[in-house]
Formats: C-alpha cells, sequence, structure tokens
C-alpha cells in the first residue's frame, strides 16, 4: 500500500494518489486541489494522456482555442500532444481526479513541486516554482507553450 504524498505544484496541493510504481508504469492517479485564480502555464503531455474528473468546485480546460468549464461529475480527456492549460475561474476551490496513462507524470509533480507542510491550498506560483517547471519539463515530455 502507497502512502499518499502531498506536493505544491505550479500553484495546485497535489496528492499522489496511485503511483506507477504500484501499476506497472500503466497509469497514475493525482487529486488536485486549486484555489481560485490558479492556472497551470500552457502545455502538451508527449507522453501521457491526462483524463479530469471534477470532484468539486468548478475547472476550466483552455484548448483548441476553446475554454470548457467542467462542474462536479464531468469528465474530460486530454490526449497527449493536445496543448492545454487547467485553471479555476470561480469564487471557491476546485478539487479534481486527474489519471494520467501511462503513468510517469507523478514523477515530474515530484521533482518539480515541493513537500507540502499543510493540506492548505498552494498559491499561485512563484518564479522559482515556475523555473522548476521550465528546467525539468523536457525531461519529463512536457512541453511549455508561450502565455496566449
Amino acid at each position: 500500500m502507497h502512502r499518499t504524498e502531498t506536493m505544491t505544484f505550479a500553484g495546485t496541493l497535489v496528492d499522489i494518489l496511485v503511483t506507477g510504481e504500484e501499476t506497472g508504469q500503466q497509469f497514475s492517479l493525482l487529486h488536485i486541489t486549486n484555489p481560485p485564480g490558479v492556472w497551470t502555464p500552457p502545455h502538451r503531455h508527449l507522453h501521457e494522456e491526462e483524463t479530469i474528473y471534477v470532484v468539486s468546485g468548478q475547472v476550466e480546460v483552455e484548448t483548441g482555442g476553446r475554454t470548457r468549464s467542467l462542474s462536479v461529475g464531468e469528465v474530460m480527456i486530454l490526449p497527449r500532444g493536445q496543448a492545454h492549460r487547467l485553471g479555476n475561474a470561480g469564487p471557491e476551490i476546485a478539487e479534481a481526479l486527474v489519471f494520467c496513462t501511462p503513468s510517469g507524470f507523478e514523477q515530474f509533480v515530484r521533482e518539480a513541486g515541493q513537500t507540502a507542510a499543510t493540506s492548505a491550498p498552494a498559491q499561485v506560483p512563484d518564479a522559482e516554482a515556475l523555473a522548476r517547471l521550465g528546467s525539468l519539463s523536457t525531461r519529463f515530455g512536457i512541453e511549455l507553450l508561450p502565455s496566449t
């Protein structure tokens, strides 16, 4: 049995629930807690598909020039290679499960993030956190894209 790891990653609190080590590298499962106003940088995953399932609040997904707002119980699949960014444009904390196939993204979270001291939501990422993302992204098959 795996002990959940909690990380602060790109302004989001991430609980690593299931790792590739536990699934023969087939998938990983993360729980994200995203405060209002926090967005990931625009990016694309070159190695994995990402499936988002909203647990509470609203998660917005920008992809293909459109923004889709996902409410509790809604799911969106982001195929590998599809440019996107996720955020919380709502007034309350948003929570989602993120299922990555195959696994590997959780390793990026571990290395680019920081161990969280509390379960309080993270804040807007600072320059140091964004620099860590940029320096490690290529190694993990994450392509950071310019903001539009």
